[in-house]
């Protein structure tokens, strides 16, 4: 027995010492391309006292698959502010690859427009005016820097990723301007879309044990967008070529302020907390200032605000001035404010010529003049009805669809003391529902928001 452990420890011995040997003999692969264009920045960049953190965390990156020998680097500075700013995005691996871009671009070939690619497949946007060059915003300092086959920049902060270019503050293009704005309405109309299906046919699956959900981000998506319409009219402030697209965003703005107010009883603009009357006084002055389809626009903005603040003569002007306009007609030319579309590429129309005569005749009914009501409402629907009792409300509110005001019109409906037909079997409580409820962060942000009753 002893022989036989003798022999195992021998042959156990003799693989190891084989297999190191083999470790030993085994080539290292040699690296890729990718790794000696990084080498040879990281060696530049060791030059440069001030780009020294940048540079030990160049080491870190695995950089193994990389094939391009050329690269463009955007090194960040080692300021406290731009590695420590509190809302930043860690420099993180997926960070640092966003400052490597592939192929190697002397500054003159950054124009204005150029998207680069970088090493983990995001885009930077570069925008140019004269010898000023960003990449997603953030403005490069100096020129490049050779390194081998490649070229560094210097960057005062962290890049961000974006999924769009970057609009430069100070430069006014027109035509970017609108194709941003467009596509920033057409996500805020979706996200209203679905929003307004959840809450009238439980799309899908919605129940009201998930409104505080839904509400959180619907408000967060109108007020991004807002801020987005800011940004805009401040670029086009001084830019002639731009006003109408101006006046556009100043109109659209409202209509989300109004829907703001429909679903929540309240909005706020910037950081006050505005009332109907400071909405009413906005929409209004659009009405004095606007041409054409943007005053019919801010007409019935100002006519659905009165009416939600239950101002219903007010809303009965603005109403039957659109009406006597004669510039829309029920089934031919009935969309006052057009041109979005929704997720499935349906044609969104936030305000119809229908909304004027349901808020004409409700606020006709709250005056005591019912047989207006009747009127206006038989204009619209079918079959006539010859009682408020008759109404079916569900006729209406489906006229409403892609307006985006189905769930508080829905609520002005049952003002009217009729039978509610509308079906809302998910969980919905007329006591408590009939508004949305304000996002707890938006409580928390001291700006005097109270909540919504029964929340």
């Amino acid at each position: 027995m002893k022989k036989f452990f003798q022999y195992a420890l021998a042959c156990t011995l003799a693989f190891t010492a084989y297999a190191c040997s083999e470790d030993e003999n085994t080539p290292t692969p040699p690296p890729s391309k990718g790794e000696q264009a990084v080498e040879q920045v990281i060696n530049v960049l060791e030059e440069k006292p001030e780009l020294s953190q940048f540079a030990e965390l160049l080491k870190t990156a695995d950089v193994s698959d990389l094939q391009e020998e050329k690269l463009t680097v955007f090194a960040v500075k080692n300021e406290t502010a731009a590695w420590n700013r509190s809302r930043a995005l860690a420099m993180d691996s997926t960070a640092l690859k966003r400052h490597i871009a592939k192929g190697s671009y002397t500054k003159d070939q950054l124009t204005d427009g150029t998207v680069l690619k970088s090493i983990n497949e995001e885009n930077l946007y570069i925008t140019r005016e004269g010898n000023a060059v960003s990449v997603n915003g953030v403005e490069i300092e100096g020129e490049a820097i050779p390194a081998g086959n490649s070229y560094i920049y210097v960057v005062p902060e962290i890049i961000e990723s974006q999924a769009e270019p970057t609009v430069p503050q100070d430069s006014v293009n027109v035509s970017d301007i609108s194709y941003l704005w467009r596509n920033t309405m057409n996500n805020y109309l979706s996200k209203n879309w679905e929003v307004e299906a959840k809450l009238t046919t439980g799309y899908g699956g919605f129940t009201y044990n998930d409104i505080a959900t839904l509400s959180d981000e619907y408000w967060n998506t109108a007020y991004q967008t807002l801020a987005e319409g800011e940004k805009y009219l401040a670029q086009l402030a001084e830019s002639e070529e731009g006003r109408n697209l101006s006046d556009t965003i100043k109109v659209e703005k409202a209509l989300i302020q109004a829907q703001l107010y429909g679903y929540y009883g309240k909005y706020v603009d910037g950081e006050n907390v505005c009332t109907a009357d400071d909405l009413i006084l906005s929409c209004e002055t659009l009405v004095d200032l606007l041409p054409g389809a943007m005053r019919d626009a801010a007409s019935l903005l100002s006519a659905k605000v009165l009416f939600y603040n239950e101002q219903y003569a007010g809303a009965v002007t603005y109403s039957e001035m659109i009406l006597a306009n004669g510039n829309y007609a029920l089934g031919e030319n009935e969309v006052i404010w057009k041109g979005y579309t929704d997720a499935f590429g349906s044609s969104v129309d936030p305000l119809l010529l229908q909304e004027v005569y349901i808020i004409a005749a409700i606020a006709h009914y709250k005056n005591g003049n019912v047989p207006k009501a009747l009127e206006l409402l038989n204009v619209i629907a079918e079959p006539p009805i010859s009682s408020i009792e008759d109404i079916d409300t569900s006729i209406y509110l489906n006229l409403l669809k892609g307006t985006g005001e189905t769930y508080p019109y829905y609520r002005l409906l049952t003002s009217m003391d009729i039978s509610v037909s509308y079906p809302l079997d998910f969980g919905f409580d007329i006591s408590k529902h009939l508004l949305l409820p304000v996002p707890q962060d938006a409580l928390n942000e001291n700006t005097g928001l109270i909540q919504n009753p029964n929340y």
